[in-house]
């Protein structure tokens, strides 16, 4: 496999402003999205999660019909953890507090489900892998280990932080983290927090300064930016045709990027490739459902929003 993807499964439920009910369980999860981004463009791609014995319902058909590699998902507990998200009118979201979580959440809140350096270092031995996307913390023994598996099997790593460490009192393991980082990404309101800035011309001069080739900049409904350390580019959501459920966006986007970036393109065409898949996960609840379906189109739509930025930003 040319891609592992490591991180969260999660079972999703979405509630939107001025809706009563959230909609039925879905397909969720950073890893899950991330794989949705980079087999979008590619099947040499695998997920490494620990997931519960539910995701079988809801995953099984899906994985089926895409061919999925599953060697990488093991079951460890009862239950998967379940999001149950409201959104509100600006596009934020939370935790909807009335809902009861599962007796097994607090497994997955304490890190019990979490994908480690050793569960990763099964499928990137032998030096074949070309890129390991994380949904990770700053766990500072975590990155130690990274740094050894780095090494020994000279993969790229795409990290994309996990909200509750983008705060500017853990800068100093943030760092640490981004010694092993070759790409990043970040939301607004993580990158609002880590900064203690407001402004997105703020966020891109703090995140310049950071020691990776590039950052996916991820501002919401209004799309992305692709930054590097002397050059960024603003680019709005790739047109799609139907418009669903944000979920899972932003994750997928940063899967797509990883693939791009270590497929060598520029910073431009990396994140219009992010913006592309972000484009399929938004038409539908939960993940890309036919990858194959799609994949013509999504390549097809990246090449014509290339020329067309290529014009504007040269």
């Amino acid at each position: 496999m040319d891609y592992v993807i490591g991180g969260n499964v999660m079972l999703d439920t979405v509630r939107f402003p001025g809706e009563e009910s959230p909609s039925r369980e879905h397909i969720g999860g950073p890893a899950t999205f991330a794989y949705s981004g980079v087999r979008l463009y590619t099947d040499s791609v695998m997920q490494c999660s620990n997931v519960g014995e539910d995701y079988a319902p809801l995953f099984l058909p899906w994985m089926d019909k895409n061919e999925v590699f599953r060697d990488g998902l093991k079951v460890k507990v009862e239950h998967c953890n379940h999001s149950y998200l409201i959104y509100n009118e600006d596009g934020t979201y939370g935790a909807d507090p009335t809902v009861k979580r599962f007796r097994s959440d607090w497994i997955q809140d304490f890190g019990y489900m979490k994908t480690s350096p050793e569960d990763l270092e099964v499928w990137t031995k032998g030096g074949n892998v070309k890129g390991v996307y994380v949904a990770q913390n700053v766990d500072r023994v975590f990155w130690r280990k990274m740094k050894e598996l780095k090494a020994r099997d000279g993969f790229k790593l795409m990290w994309e932080i996990e909200g509750p460490s983008s705060y500017k009192e853990f800068m100093p393991e943030v760092l640490n983290a981004m010694e092993q980082t070759d790409i990043f990404s970040i939301n607004i309101q993580e990158a609002r927090h880590l900064f203690e800035v407001e402004s997105e011309e703020e966020c891109i001069r703090e995140l310049q300064k950071f020691p990776v080739d590039m950052t996916l900049f991820r501002v919401g409904g209004k799309g992305a930016y692709m930054v590097t350390p002397d050059r960024y580019y603003y680019l709005p959501p790739a047109p799609s045709d139907k418009i669903v459920d944000p979920t899972g966006c932003g994750n997928t986007s940063t899967g797509a990027a990883l693939y791009g970036y270590c497929e060598g393109y520029d910073a431009l065409k990396v994140g219009i490739i992010a913006n592309v898949a972000a484009a399929q996960n938004i038409r539908q609840y939960g993940v890309i459902p036919d990858f194959k379906a799609v994949r013509e189109f999504a390549l097809a739509q990246v090449d014509e929003l290339y020329r067309q930025y290529q014009e504007k930003f040269d």
